[in-house]
């Protein structure tokens, strides 16, 4: 099998995070994954402090034949946007899920997903995110409303606080 092609992620400036406040908390996310050949995401803060991820997608997220099954794209852009809220300050479970499969995505690919807090209502936190390729191309858009967690629901849910 030969070397994956370079993708130009990071750029310059663009600072490695952890968008969730503890290691415990991977356990539940898709970084579980990694380690089976599925999907790795690695997150970035931009200069302008918004939060993006590269989705690598192993060999055992393939769907159709040398393309990627539709639950890893979404899982990818599930976790990235749960981890922008997380980023900001807002401990959320998702609520409601939607996308968008605009083209397929080949196996081994490495993928940007960018996202964006769109607004705030009560206890739920709305974003939106795209997964492109290197050619620029949009591949999938998902948007979300995900709930804000208190401390006790933290405790229950996680284990702890963040």
């Amino acid at each position: 099998m030969g070397k994956a092609p370079a993708t130009p992620w990071p750029l310059p400036g663009w600072e490695a995070v952890q968008p969730f406040p503890f290691a415990a908390a991977r356990g539940a996310f898709a970084g579980m994954t990694s380690t089976q050949g599925r999907l790795v995401l690695k997150y970035y803060r931009r200069r302008d402090a918004s939060l993006v991820a590269t989705a690598r997608f192993g060999s055992r997220a393939e769907g159709a034949p040398g393309l990627v099954h539709g639950g890893a794209i979404l899982t990818a852009l599930d976790e990235a946007l749960g981890a922008a809220a997380w980023h900001a300050g807002r401990p959320v479970m998702t609520a409601r899920l939607s996308a968008e499969f605009r083209r397929g995505v080949p196996l081994g690919a490495t993928m940007l997903i960018e996202t964006r807090l769109i607004r705030e209502r009560h206890r739920l936190v709305i974003l939106e995110g795209a997964l492109s390729g290197p050619d620029g191309l949009v591949y999938a858009r998902a948007d979300g409303r995900f709930m804000v967690l208190g401390e006790a629901e933290q405790r229950r849910i996680l284990g702890r606080t963040a």
